[in-house]
């Protein structure tokens, strides 16, 4: 078994898009993402149904230093950091001192591919020529240092579904990353969802979103403004999503989960957001707790079985790079709960240097404790190493 010290629960898969464009049918690889040289020198993500591609910049920041970020000028052709194979990916972690990763996808892959864009049976195409690639190229160099993340299809619930069932059977697939609801939409459709929230729980797959997923607050806005100008009305959901979530935008799909009833019907869901930062969870749990008593019986949202801190005590968990008045209050958000990570190779990560930043942070913190933020809860929750078995 192998010995685990340092594990990143928030890195990125920034390689070209043409590395895994063979795993998709050939029908639909006139959607994968191209490279493109941009006028004003280096490269960019052209995305489907975009007219503007997006440019390598920021996300391409590890062993740059602070001085030498950019927003765009790098091209592919500079052998970057974090841009390579496996076999690179596996040097550059020794480097760095990390014995496992956490592997998102890149930037400009899922999270700026517009679901509206492509019909759904070319996303499906995308997803699974993706998940494949990651299952059979990538993660098999080193399946206990790679942990591969699937993404799902921005199409329907039946989609969703039927690649969570596919990718939880794919050897290196450590867990799935949500972008949008279940549904495929920007919105929580519980009817729908439902029907994933119970598989991913008794498939025992482990669940993350990299910062925010869906549309939050805004999307239920939006929708139920077109829903009144039609005449119809919806439950007022929106209103309590930023009125208990006021003070941070990542508590907005928590409330979304919680006042749908979501946590209530399935006791064993878990939800891992990364690159939130944990500062902000003790005085959000307390606004939101304070905001519900005010408002739950106007709001009919008196029948929770909980307090809002309860569902994000017993149901998420949480990843940071750097946060040191966030370790401060670390047992107000629960030791157990929380994880490091490296942002590899974005802009919040300090390749090759994370040993040294993980000793900063964590000088006055007492072993045990450190341990398991650093490891054991990526270990435990990713079911790897000793957790493996779980």
């Amino acid at each position: 078994m192998r010995n685990y010290e340092i594990v990143s629960t928030d890195s990125h898969l920034e390689v070209p898009p043409y590395m895994w464009e063979p795993y998709v049918a050939k029908e639909f690889r006139e959607y994968v993402p191209k490279v493109v040289q941009l006028p004003g020198g280096g490269d960019g993500w052209k995305m489907p149904g975009k007219m503007a591609p997006v440019p390598l910049g920021l996300n391409f920041s590890a062993g740059r230093g602070w001085r030498g970020l950019r927003t765009s000028g790098i091209s592919y052709s500079e052998h970057l950091v974090g841009a390579g194979d496996a076999k690179q990916r596996l040097r550059e972690m020794d480097e760095d001192g990390v014995d496992a990763e956490l592997l998102f996808p890149a930037v400009s892959g899922q999270r700026t591919l517009d679901a509206g864009a492509i019909p759904n049976e070319a996303y499906v195409a995308l997803a699974q020529g993706y998940n494949n690639w990651l299952s059979k190229e990538y993660t098999s160099e080193d399946p206990d240092r790679l942990w591969g993340l699937a993404i799902l299809p921005g199409a329907t619930i039946k989609d969703s579904v039927a690649e969570l069932e596919r990718v939880a059977k794919l050897p290196g697939v450590k867990g799935v990353v949500l972008h949008h609801w279940p549904n495929g939409g920007p919105t929580p459709k519980p009817d729908e969802d439902d029907l994933f929230w119970k598989r991913i729980v008794e498939l025992g797959m482990p669940l993350t979103a990299h910062i925010r997923f869906g549309g939050g607050a805004a999307a239920e806005q939006t929708e139920m403004a077109e829903a009144a100008a039609k005449g119809m009305s919806l439950m007022n959901f929106a209103p309590m999503t930023s009125m208990l979530s006021k003070t941070v935008t990542h508590g907005a799909h928590v409330i979304q989960l919680i006042q749908h009833g979501t946590f209530d019907r399935f006791p064993k869901l878990q939800f891992f957001f990364a690159e939130t930062q944990i500062g902000w969870i003790p005085e959000f749990k307390e606004d939101a707790d304070e905001n519900w008593r005010r408002h739950r019986y106007w709001s009919k949202t008196d029948s929770w079985a909980h307090e809002p801190s309860w569902y994000v005590d017993n149901h998420t968990h949480w990843g940071f790079q750097v946060d040191r008045f966030g370790l401060k209050v670390r047992h107000d958000i629960g030791v157990d709960r929380i994880q490091w990570s490296t942002d590899f190779p974005h802009v919040q990560c300090d390749w090759p240097n994370s040993r040294q930043i993980i000793e900063d942070q964590f000088r006055d913190i007492p072993a045990d404790e450190k341990r398991k933020i650093v490891c054991d809860n990526a270990l435990k929750y990713f079911k790897a190493g000793k957790f493996a078995a779980a």
